[in-house]
């Protein structure tokens, strides 16, 4: 007897691009990691995904502000 595997929800997405998001390096990652996910359930939507990890990486994460003035 083989034992089904449940399925991750929506929920656990949300939750996982909430949490995961803001601790990349950058998040040109959360590409890597939403591919992962993707192979888990075809029904995934990496767009989304990948959109609310960055809001959550963005929010977390401050830019410095560039400075490229060049002095003569």
């Amino acid at each position: 007897m083989t034992r089904a595997t449940p399925r991750m929800s929506r929920g656990h997405y949300e939750f996982i691009a909430d949490q995961i998001g803001p601790h990349v390096a950058w998040p040109s990652k959360l590409h890597d990691i939403a591919d992962e996910l993707a192979a888990t359930n075809p029904l995934f939507n990496k767009d989304k995904f990948i959109e609310r990890a960055a809001k959550a990486w963005e929010d977390s994460n401050e830019l410095p502000e560039l400075d490229d003035e060049i002095p003569y």
